[in-house]
C-alpha cells in the first residue's frame, strides 16, 4: 500500500504497528517517526511509540512518550497501564499506584489493573493490601469468560501466601495457575517451595524438575532440584 501512497501518515503508522507486535522497535520506531512527520500523532500512537522503547528497555523514553499519551488523552486507561508498567520497572512505586489507580477509575474491574496494583503494594512492602488486592482481580476474573482467566493473581496471592506460611491456601491458587499456565517454570518453581515445606520431597522433585526444563539456563532453579 504504502509503495503507492507513501504520503499516508495511517499507512505507516499501522506498518509500524505491525512491526511493534512482531518485536522489531526499531524498524516500527522508524515508520512512527515517518508518520509523524506526514501529520500530527494521536495519544495512542505515542503510547505505541513508549512501547517501542520499552522493548529496547530504554526507559526514560519509554515514560516520556507514555506520558506525553496520557497528556494528550487522559482518558485513554490503555496509556496509564502502560505507564504504570514502565514506573514499576523504574522502581518508581508511588507514581505506579497512581496510574494503575486511574486505570480502575477508567476501566472497574480491570484484573490486570488490580493485579499491579497488588504488585506495586508488594513493592511498597505493604503485603496485606497486596493480598487484598490479588483477592479482588481473582473474583473479578471469575465473573468474566472462563478463557480470560489469568493465573497472574493466582499466583502472585500464592506467593504471598507461602511467604507467610499459609501452605493450605497456597497449594490450590499454585495448582490453579499451574493447570492455566502449565508451561510457566515460576509456578512450578513455587510448587517445589510449597512442597519442600512440606517435606514432600518427591512432589518438590517433580515440580522443579520441570522448571528446570522450562527454563534450562537458570542455575537457581537447578540448585533447588
Amino acid at each position: 500500500y504504502l509503495m503507492d501512497n507513501d504520503l499516508s501518515g495511517d499507512g505507516h503508522a499501522m506498518l509500524a504497528y505491525a512491526l511493534l507486535r512482531e518485536n522489531k522497535p526499531a524498524d516500527s520506531l522508524k515508520e512512527y517517526t515517518r508518520a509523524a512527520a506526514i501529520e500530527k500523532p494521536s495519544a495512542q500512537m505515542l503510547e505505541r511509540v513508549g512501547q517501542d522503547y520499552v522493548l529496547l528497555a530504554d526507559w526514560p523514553d519509554a515514560d516520556k512518550w507514555t506520558l506525553r499519551a496520557v497528556q494528550m488523552d487522559p482518558a485513554d486507561s490503555d496509556a496509564w497501564y502502560s505507564l504504570g508498567r514502565i514506573r514499576y520497572t523504574e522502581q518508581r512505586f508511588s507514581d505506579a499506584l497512581s496510574s494503575f489507580q486511574q486505570v480502575l477509575k477508567l476501566s472497574p474491574k480491570s484484573v490486570k489493573a488490580e493485579n499491579n496494583l497488588g504488585l506495586t503494594y508488594e513493592a511498597l512492602n505493604q503485603t496485606d493490601a497486596a493480598a487484598a488486592a490479588y483477592r479482588q482481580a481473582i473474583e473479578w476474573q471469575k465473573e468474566g469468560p472462563l478463557d480470560q482467566i489469568s493465573e497472574q493473581p493466582l499466583l502472585n496471592l500464592g506467593i504471598v501466601l507461602l511467604h507467610r506460611g499459609k501452605l493450605a491456601e497456597a497449594e490450590p491458587l499454585l495448582t490453579q495457575a499451574a493447570a492455566l499456565a502449565p508451561k510457566d517454570p515460576r509456578i512450578h518453581e513455587q510448587l517445589g517451595h510449597l512442597y519442600m515445606q512440606k517435606t514432600d520431597y518427591g512432589a518438590a522433585q517433580h515440580e522443579l524438575r520441570q522448571a528446570c526444563e522450562l527454563d534450562p539456563k537458570n542455575s537457581s532453579l537447578h540448585f533447588l532440584l
